[in-house]
């Protein structure tokens, strides 16, 4: 389902176990931009792929800072699938001068309760 979004971006890995993001970078967080949405549109227009037609509610996180040094942030992009009961599954994105630079499935960072999440219409236009 939300696999889609992963094609066109370099696949990151998390090396053993990290804590919960802290405080600091839980504040940071801000409301994604119209550029970040789009950005995230074009990638999956770019990869030719449409979302399946059976996602539900997508949604996309604030977007935090990750990294200052390297002025690295990160969001989140959550859906359920309609075949399927539970948790909503979740890709963790990470973004450096307005591109996309990584993502991670199932981020387990994307489910700290801190991390404010906003619907994502521009998701469901694609799959008309």
């Amino acid at each position: 389902m939300l696999k889609y979004i992963a094609l066109g971006l370099l696949l990151t890995s998390l090396a053993g176990c990290q804590p919960p993001a802290p405080e600091s970078v839980a504040n940071s967080q801000v409301p994604p931009s119209a550029a970040v949405r789009l950005e995230v549109v074009r990638v999956i227009e770019s990869a030719n792929e449409t979302p399946p037609g059976n996602i539900l509610k997508p949604q996309i996180s604030s977007v935090v800072l990750l990294d200052p040094e390297t002025n690295t942030y990160a969001f989140c992009v959550r859906a359920a699938n309609a075949k399927r009961q539970g948790q909503p599954e979740v890709i963790g994105i990470s973004m450096r001068e307005g591109k996309l630079i990584g993502s991670t499935m199932n981020e387990y960072r994307c489910r700290d309760s801190r991390l404010r999440y906003y619907d994502f219409p521009e998701l469901l236009a694609l799959m008309k």
